[in-house]
């Protein structure tokens, strides 16, 4: 549906081909084609467009984290997690219109901006969440009969994960050090990237196992809150109004352009490439989910059939990627 485009449907099947993931998804579309026209995104469209990526992450990782503790039948913090999530969604909604966080983000800037008071009363509804969120998951990590369903159950070894490829919380929770939030960062010095850095997004001690995706996607948790509440505060005194979209030439003829993203589950790449009319002749999208699909399967080996769920959800792929 991509091919033969852009037209003004394109960014609403890039940013719907897999549900959960739309912040990222349109950040990678809205790079491909502000790459093929030569546009450059406003550098306050561009920080917007990793807020809302962060809360993207954020909310995706508490919901798997409350499925995680139902799988083992934990029930508090499997209630509480899915309250908790809804509030993280509701702070996309605060900026975007809508939980999803859609069509928000286009070609060459944003559909709206932050303004001061946004800006303080999401950084104050993170500060009370995170709190609640602490709580719930304490508990969950302190009860040992939890611990021992999670502990050295799905492992998948740093070899196996490099040998296959693995990305994003599967790559890192077996030690592999792959963060395209890190390692692929923008060169321009007014850029989000250079501004307000992220990390790497590593922890010390990781086994691959179920337990070891729960304390990464815990820590991820709380880089992307730490790294909010400095971006929010820089917005109270600086509200991102700069932010309507540069028009767009036509694309560059017989050309390709690759775009990386660090969504939730890891690393989004969109690819795209035109033809002699400047229009998509093949669009490509690679789930991070399609590299890490073999990682699950490597997981399950030797393991009994009642550990499959709590497997299956440390990684919680995608079943409606492009590629699968």
């Amino acid at each position: 549906m991509l091919e033969g485009g852009p037209d003004q449907l394109s960014i609403h099947f890039a940013e719907t081909a897999a549900g959960d993931t739309t912040a990222a998804s349109a950040a990678n579309y809205a790079t491909i084609v502000e790459a093929l026209s030569s546009t450059h995104a406003s550098r306050d469209s561009l920080l917007l467009r990793r807020i809302l990526l962060e809360l993207e992450r954020i909310a995706n990782h508490v919901g798997d984290l409350g499925a995680l503790a139902g799988d083992v039948a934990y029930l508090p913090t499997s209630s509480y997690c899915g309250r908790i999530r809804g509030e993280y969604l509701n702070m996309t909604a605060e900026i975007a219109g809508n939980r999803f966080g859609r069509n928000v983000i286009v070609p060459g800037g944003m559909r709206t901006g932050l303004t001061s008071e946004k800006a303080v009363k999401i950084r104050d509804w993170l500060i009370r969440s995170k709190r609640d969120l602490d709580s719930a998951l304490d508990m969950m990590l302190d009860e040992a009969t939890v611990l021992d369903r999670f502990e050295h159950t799905g492992t998948v070894s740093a070899e196996d994960a490099r040998a296959i490829g693995a990305v994003g919380v599967a790559a890192r929770a077996s030690g592999l050090a792959i963060d395209s939030r890190f390692d692929l960062t923008a060169s321009d010095e007014e850029s989000a990237d250079q501004r307000f850095p992220f990390p790497l997004t590593m922890l010390p001690t990781v086994e691959g196992d179920v337990l070891s995706r729960i304390k990464i996607r815990r820590h991820e948790i709380n880089v992307s809150h730490a790294w909010l509440h400095e971006v929010l505060e820089a917005v109270a005194a600086d509200p991102l109004t700069d932010v309507t979209p540069a028009p767009t030439k036509p694309l560059a003829q017989e050309t390709i352009a690759v775009s990386v993203v660090e969504a939730w589950r890891g690393e989004l790449v969109h690819i795209a490439v035109t033809d002699a009319a400047s229009c998509f002749s093949r669009y490509k999208i690679v789930d991070p989910s399609f590299r890490n699909w073999f990682a699950l399967a490597l997981a399950l080996r030797g393991e009994q059939i009642s550990d499959f769920p709590i497997c299956n959800k440390s990684f919680n792929l995608s079943y409606c990627g492009h590629d699968l």
